[in-house]
């Protein structure tokens, strides 16, 4: 039973610490695009990378109000014409009883939800955009190995690993014959919008922190029971997990080149 409390408690501290870590990451990464591409493009630079990204980051949060039984009072996808006066590109409102422990645990997810959501559909974007050379992606991330690291507690090198799985990633968009097409360009162009507005908010981050208890406990009896009745929960958690900060890490990659690309187009704004 100590062995399945043990790796209870890991599973809880790599899915939580991870979520957040790569959350903020990628909301310092947002803020460095919105920042050059309101200077070099003015709004038409928001709204044409948000229409997508925003959307979907706060469909993401709606979505999870619906499954944890929140009552949602207010959804505004993506506001163009209000975020004029505070900046806020898009919000979903919502509350919920005090007491209940599902609507509880339903304020962490609601919080993160974009990270999950957003890393699933840039999956399928991926997988969309290479077709047959899908499987290659899936080399490069190599699951397996990634949670032979994890389970080693080999941490630094499991993160030189997916830095590397997101390089090489970035390398094979670049060099797919779909970067030349109609359909590859839209896709790819879906791709970059979600990524940059795959971000943890200061209020996504400050909604989720106080059920991280219930959601550690959870995910500890989760742990024992299962692994008691001798189902494989640890392995399929950390998998899905591992394979979704992959994605992340991805995200991250393809987000940095285009930081440097919205850099350049704020220098070239600001000479006309």
């Amino acid at each position: 039973m100590k062995l399945f409390l043990f790796a209870g408690l890991f599973n809880a501290a790599y899915f939580i610490l991870g979520t957040f870590l790569f959350g903020l990451i990628l909301n310092f990464i947002e803020d460095k695009n919105i920042y050059y591409l309101q200077n070099g493009l003015g709004r038409k630079g928001i709204i044409i990378t948000g229409i997508i990204g925003v959307t979907i980051h706060e469909l993401s949060h709606y979505i999870a109000c619906k499954i944890f039984l929140h009552d949602v009072e207010k959804v505004e996808l993506f506001r163009i014409s209000k975020s004029k006066s505070d900046g806020v590109l898009g919000r979903v409102v919502h509350s919920r009883e005090k007491g209940n422990i599902y609507k509880m645990i339903g304020d962490f997810f609601i919080g993160v939800a974009p990270i999950i959501i957003g890393s699933f559909l840039v999956y399928i974007l991926i997988n969309i955009y290479l077709g047959s050379e899908f499987r290659i992606f899936n080399m490069i991330v190599n699951i397996d190995e990634s949670i032979e690291m994890i389970n080693n507690l080999e941490i630094i090198k499991f993160f030189m690993h997916i830095i590397m799985a997101g390089i090489n990633t970035l390398f094979l968009i670049l060099n797919s014959p779909s970067l030349f097409s109609i359909k590859g360009i839209i896709v790819l162009f879906a791709i970059y919008s979600i990524c940059i507005h795959l971000s943890l908010s200061k209020a996504d981050i400050e909604n989720s922190k106080s059920a991280i208890p219930i959601v550690t406990f959870i995910i500890l009896i989760a742990s024992v029971v299962f692994g008691m009745l001798g189902i494989n929960f640890n392995g399929i958690f950390i998998r899905l997990i591992t394979y979704m900060f992959s994605i992340m890490a991805t995200c991250i990659i393809i987000s940095i080149p285009v930081t440097a690309l919205s850099m350049l187009i704020a220098a070239i704004g600001s000479r006309f």
